[in-house]
């Protein structure tokens, strides 16, 4: 099995928008921002499919879904175990951390440095989540600027993968 590298970052994307909007509340903003995400989604999607998909070869592809397998299997045990410990709130920046921690693995494995960056903003943003719940007490204002943010930083790193932000760049000049 072989794994595009777009379509990675574009569910990774969707689940922290998906977070930030479960932070943001139900209705209004989040699922506005939730929609706009979607939309932007498919519009990568049929990019990247229109200008052809450069899918992992095998050996990287295994890594990536060894990579995602353990980052889930490691929130599900986070969750359990702060659950017990009475700080669930702590629970999306370490999510974010771990997300991070995986981009920049998988960036060793394939030798591509936008998704080292990627990586290391992501478990920036995680650690800045973690001060923040500290400071404010709570987790649902965090949980859902930190999906936003991750979300955005997720889907920009897919459109710069599709060749979409420089066709933009191009374009304003």
């Amino acid at each position: 099995m072989r794994v595009d590298p777009v379509l990675v970052e574009l569910g990774a994307g969707l689940v922290w928008l998906a977070v930030g909007t479960l932070g943001l509340g139900a209705g209004g903003a989040g699922a506005l921002v939730l929609a706009i995400g979607i939309a932007v989604a498919i519009v990568i999607g049929v990019e990247n499919r229109r200008r052809g998909p450069r899918l992992f070869d095998t050996s990287r592809s295994t890594e990536v879904l060894r990579l995602a397998g353990g980052v889930l299997a490691l929130v599900v045990l986070a969750s359990l175990v702060l659950g017990l410990l009475s700080s669930s709130a702590f629970l999306p920046g370490l999510a974010l951390v771990l997300t991070g921690a995986a981009f920049v693995l998988l960036s060793r494995a394939t030798g591509q440095h936008p998704t080292r960056w990627l990586g290391f903003a992501l478990v920036a943003a995680g650690l800045l989540s973690a001060l923040l719940t500290t400071m404010l007490g709570g987790g649902f204002v965090t949980q859902g600027l930190l999906g936003i943010l991750a979300g955005v930083l997720v889907l920009l790193s897919a459109a710069d993968r599709v060749g979409l932000v420089e066709m933009l760049r191009d374009r304003s000049r």
